[in-house]
């Protein structure tokens, strides 16, 4: 996903990673984006055994010697990942057929098996949170069961704006007016 703002284009790339790196590879990860111009943001789960990282890069970053030191999967794109864990158990089968399988939607780029639960990863520019999510929904709901979602990737401030947009119901949450961002801006 590419956006612009004020002063430059921007490309994000986001890195999902098995386990929690250690600090040289973290380190060697975050040297190649800082000399390319880029920041890097991390999140680490060790309970689900993934850690991502959102990185914010100027056009014409060099995306294989990103992928080089990561060693994970580079998805040239903002991606949400979430770890969905059905209240009953018994659910889960189904789900991971259903977000798996070949009629998963189209922005679906990972579903892995968590004891309890799944990790989804998708690209909210192709499948949006409402159908994802939904489609989770319908799925549990065929087993009377709940679901705790937990958010393990960072998001670029202009897609929480416009996922808080559509999940309020408030089309005035935009880029524009979110406080936070006019002031990085500035």
């Amino acid at each position: 996903m590419e956006t612009t703002n004020a002063r430059w284009s921007v490309a994000y790339l986001t890195l999902s990673i098995d386990g929690t790196p250690d600090d040289e590879r973290r380190e060697a990860i975050d040297k190649i984006v800082r000399n390319q111009g880029g920041k890097t943001i991390w999140r680490e789960h060790p309970a689900v055994g993934r850690s991502y990282a959102l990185l914010e890069l100027p056009d014409g970053y060099d995306a294989e010697a990103i992928r080089s030191a990561s060693g994970g999967v580079a998805y040239e794109t903002a991606v949400i990942a979430v770890a969905v864990s059905p209240a009953v158990p018994q659910a889960l089968p189904s789900l991971l057929e259903a977000l798996s399988g070949p009629g998963r939607p189209a922005g679906i780029l990972a579903c892995r098996g968590l004891r309890g639960g799944v990790i989804l990863e998708w690209d909210p520019t192709v499948s949006s949170v409402e159908l994802v999510l939904g489609l989770v929904d319908v799925e549990l709901r065929r087993f009377a069961s709940g679901r705790t979602t937990e958010l393990l990737s960072p998001l670029p401030p202009a897609s929480v704006a416009k996922i808080a947009a559509q999940g309020l119901q408030a089309p005035q949450i935009a880029p524009d007016r979110v406080l936070e961002l006019l002031i990085d801006d500035a």
